[in-house]
């Protein structure tokens, strides 16, 4: 990719979105004033410097100016804004730049490659950087007027049109994960809530922008990763119909799969399971030291059995007859106590007015 094509990538990118605007409306950061922070990006010796998954998932995103790359220089885009007008004040509300104990304004997202945050219009509103070999590996916009990272997702704006034609929507954890599944094919669409957590405000966000009611969910094979797929159900089953968990080999995250394995990855999300049966193991799991007395096969069948009642209706009986044999319980008990769970199912579907009538969930300006 020649360097002239990256910086007409750049330039376009830099003119079409206003991440930084202000909700207070005294001034705002002009699209125009992130150009020269971008340059950097297309330099030789900066680009050979980043290697592994990161960068090869990234590049496409680069080459079509969606993402950039932010230069290292302790503050060369705060002095890039005080020469283009901007004050210290507006480029802290803005998040772009912290002080140092000294009092200095540095740059916030330095020598990191920058992923821009949505709001409820995909709209930019912030950012999510990504350092080569920094601690943290990610650092997020501060929370602002318009950014907070509850209800702002990353990853859908570049896949309107293939959402808007059926693809299958997908959260992850991270940026990077996001673009591995989106390079798989049309059939699906990752998101990334940029952690584990899995609020109720994107699941709806998610939901208002995919045609279909469907939705996977491929955190990282490691128990943070499994125990927040399990917690991020609810949260998405009040809004699609069908929530499926795709399980990674222990240790993997969807980057690093694609860059060892793509078949794999993909098989691993065409093999994709209900969420709630994924959820019942996880919880059977945490019972097995218990399970050679009755008080605990009692145990770990109260457990779940509330897990069982949100399965498809057609999957409920081979849940119960597995359960019986798993615990060594008559199924007659398993099924007594599955219907002691039964309640309402969560709705599907999401309007607008679900995600507006929290104020601090639009984050549109006044």
């Amino acid at each position: 990719m020649a360097a002239s094509t990256t910086h007409r990538g750049l330039k376009t990118w830099a003119r079409s979105c206003d991440p930084w605007r202000l909700c207070s409306g005294r001034m705002r950061l002009r699209q125009r004033s992130t150009a020269d922070s971008c340059r950097a990006m297309a330099e030789p010796g900066l680009l050979t410097n980043w290697s592994g998954a990161g960068w090869v998932l990234c590049w496409p995103l680069i080459a079509r100016g969606r993402l950039v790359m932010h230069p290292d220089g302790w503050s060369r885009l705060v002095d890039h804004l005080r020469a283009a007008g901007f004050d210290d004040e507006t480029m802290l509300a803005a998040g772009l730049a912290k002080p140092t104990r000294s009092g200095y304004l540095v740059d916030r997202f330095r020598d990191r490659l920058t992923f821009v945050a949505h709001d409820i219009d995909l709209r930019p509103v912030g950012f999510v950087a990504r350092a080569r070999a920094a601690d943290p590996k990610y650092v997020n916009s501060p929370r602002t007027q318009i950014y907070a990272k509850r209800r702002s997702p990353v990853g859908l704006d570049a896949q309107q049109t293939r959402l808007t034609r059926g693809a299958i929507p997908v959260v992850v954890e991270g940026p990077t994960d996001a673009l591995a599944i989106s390079l798989l094919g049309d059939e699906w669409a990752g998101a990334s809530p940029c952690g584990t957590a899995i609020t109720r405000e994107q699941a709806a966000i998610l939901r208002l922008h995919a045609v279909g009611d469907t939705v996977i969910v491929m955190l990282d094979g490691d128990p943070s990763g499994r125990h927040g797929a399990e917690r991020a159900l609810d949260a998405l089953s009040a809004q699609f119909r069908s929530v499926l968990a795709a399980e990674l080999p222990s240790g993997d995250d969807p980057a690093s799969l694609f860059r060892s394995s793509p078949g794999l990855l993909r098989a691993t999300l065409t093999n994709a399971r209900p969420g709630f049966e994924f959820a019942i193991d996880l919880e059977l799991a945490r019972w097995n030291k218990v399970l050679d007395h009755l008080s605990g096969q009692v145990g770990a069948l109260r457990s779940v059995a509330p897990l069982v009642v949100k399965l498809p209706t057609e999957r409920i009986a081979g849940q119960v007859a597995r359960l019986a044999r798993h615990l060594d319980l008559e199924e007659r008990i398993v099924s007594r106590e599955v219907l002691a769970s039964v309640g309402r199912r969560p709705r599907s579907g999401a309007l607008r007015g679900d995600l507006e009538a929290d104020p601090d969930l639009d984050s549109r300006s006044p």
